[in-house]
């Protein structure tokens, strides 16, 4: 007993200790927890070392943990019980809720929104609905794209269009109808007097081997008057290939976060709600999002020599970039339909034309093939704030004003090149990007 006694002041200091420490780690891990949520995180740099918080889970999950064991090295087990119980209660009543008001975000996650394919290498998954990468609503239809259905065989009057590209062209991080060619489909409708469709074909991570295939196996069984041609920098693939192999990384298929989990509604809204808060911080996560010189070398460890300049690999790839334009095309008119390009620039790239090597190429070989074509650099470059075209800083791809930029730019294209008055009520009005534009169109009556 007197050895138990002389340990007891030892013990009590050591759980006074321990008792201030969780006391501290509670205030630290709420106040990260009130930065990361309402301040964007922070960034601070300590001896040549970065430390960084911009996600919400650590210290929310910090905090819970620290104030649990804080209730029970003070005794306070009826306290710790109360906690316990108000976790389980507010996740039962969260799920109900969610079930009754059918939130988006309570839609499952998917890990990636990709699926191997035959032919393609890989596409998005058919009949998926869930949120998206920033903090957009996704729903693919039965073809497995990010659009309502549409019929093969398109109706008598119908004027319309197929759109070939990657994440812009998709949409990422904003709604459908924000897209560019939803917003252009609008457009036409009052400026054509007829109904007009367009079909979003453009898939995360795709390049102009994934266009070319698409348009020759899939697309041009839509009938399109007007293929429309998303260009971004790093497009240009190494080789063109008539077929590409499931890609290796999405084998495995569809997985969902949480694992059995996404079948939970509350645990899928949590998820995103942090997962919104993660792409909101991104600047202060990533460099390249923080700093545009960051992001310019990061382009330049990349092997993509048309964008800075040709060099010794400059000729072969400018050739292959012909044969894909001019297969391209082929392809389109052959179904009586036009092909249009357009090139996104790199947010790091505008006001720098040192890496604006790949328009002055696409310029050159869509007038050399009569192609119309708009350069949409000079246009968000009309801006000296880059959030002004992007979703900088959270993400480098364009918000709804970019989408609405494109829209009116593709527009004023189609109608600058009418066959006829009655084909669009402003036809020769329009004049904000005649200089990007190389060759005007013929649309068809």
């Amino acid at each position: 007993m007197s050895q138990f006694r002389r340990y007891t002041p030892v013990v009590d200091q050591l759980r006074r200790w321990l008792n201030h420490f969780l006391m501290l780690l509670v205030v630290v891990f709420a106040l990260d927890a009130v930065l990361v949520a309402f301040f964007r995180g922070f960034r601070l740099e300590i001896a040549g070392h970065v430390v960084r918080s911009a996600t919400i889970e650590f210290p929310i999950v910090g905090f819970l943990i620290a104030l649990m064991l804080l209730f029970l090295v003070q005794g306070k087990w009826k306290e710790s019980g109360l906690l316990l119980a108000s976790l389980c209660l507010s996740a039962v009543l969260g799920e109900v809720m969610l079930h009754v008001i059918d939130h988006p975000w309570s839609k499952p996650v998917l890990k990636t929104w990709l699926e191997p394919a035959e032919l393609l290498g890989f596409r998005l998954p058919s009949n998926f609905e869930g949120r998206g990468i920033v903090d957009e609503y996704i729903k693919t239809n039965s073809q497995g794209l990010r659009d309502v259905e549409h019929e093969g065989k398109k109706e008598g009057g119908t004027f319309r269009i197929l759109g070939l590209g990657d994440s812009f062209t998709f949409g990422w991080g904003i709604k459908l109808e924000e897209s560019f060619l939803k917003q252009l489909e609008k457009r036409l409708i009052q400026e054509m007097g007829r109904p007009v469709e367009t079909i979003n074909a453009g898939v995360p991570g795709y390049g102009l081997n994934q266009y070319y295939l698409y348009l020759k196996h899939i697309g041009i069984k839509y009938q399109p008057d007007v293929v429309v041609l998303s260009y971004f920098a790093d497009d240009l693939p190494n080789a063109l290939e008539e077929e590409i192999k499931p890609h290796e990384g999405f084998l495995d298929r569809l997985q969902y976060k949480g694992g059995a989990l996404h079948h939970s509604r509350f645990y899928n809204f949590i998820t995103s709600a942090a997962a919104v808060i993660r792409v909101r911080n991104h600047a202060t996560q990533v460099d390249h999002m923080r700093n545009m010189e960051i992001r310019r070398a990061e382009w330049g460890r990349i092997d993509h020599p048309l964008i800075t300049n040709e060099g010794g690999e400059g000729p072969r790839r400018i050739a292959l970039l012909e044969e894909y334009l001019t297969r391209i095309k082929g392809i389109a008119e052959d179904a009586h339909a036009r092909l249009v390009v357009m090139f996104i620039p790199d947010i790091s790239h505008l006001y720098h034309p040192e890496y604006q090597n790949i328009n002055r190429v696409l310029r050159q070989l869509t007038s050399t093939h009569e192609i119309p074509f708009v350069d949409m650099t000079p246009i968000f470059e009309s801006s000296k704030e880059l959030s002004t075209y992007y979703l900088f800083p959270k993400d480098a791809h364009t918000n709804a004003k970019g989408h609405e930029a494109m829209a009116s730019a593709l527009t004023e294209l189609i109608c600058e090149g009418a066959s006829s008055p009655v084909s669009c009520r402003t036809a020769g009005h329009a004049g904000a990007t005649r200089a990007s534009t190389t060759s005007k169109m013929t649309i068809p009556n």
